[in-house]
């Protein structure tokens, strides 16, 4: 499956208790880069930053380090883009091995651990 912007930031809703947030744009956005944030309701912290970059769709989760390290073993997941790299992961949705089904455990996992 090829995702938009739009569906993943829907699919990352539907996976969780969030809701959308844009924080870091505007003009001062070092990158000019358009961040979609999905934040806890109860809290605000962050469970997901979906961005562009480079004609890439990417996604921001934090994962359990061991788990985290597990997912960097397959294509098209980093250690998290200005983020963490012991906590955050980034996936390149569009050129991974994580099928739709781990990605949705991912972000539900994300979601656990920033209540």
């Amino acid at each position: 499956m090829q995702w938009t912007r739009n569906e993943l930031i829907d699919f990352t809703l539907k996976q969780c208790q969030g809701y959308l947030d844009h924080p870091f744009n505007g003009e001062h956005s070092p990158e000019k880069m358009i961040w979609s944030v999905i934040k806890q309701q109860s809290n605000q912290k962050m469970i997901a930053m979906i961005f562009e970059k480079a004609g890439h769709l990417l996604i921001d989760l934090k994962l359990e380090p061991e788990h985290g390290q597990e997912m960097r073993d397959l294509d098209g997941v980093y250690p998290g883009y200005h983020m963490n790299k012991k906590h955050w992961n980034t996936v390149d949705v569009n050129r991974t091995e994580v099928s739709q089904t781990e990605l949705a455990n991912m972000i539900q996992e994300s979601a656990k651990l920033t209540e």
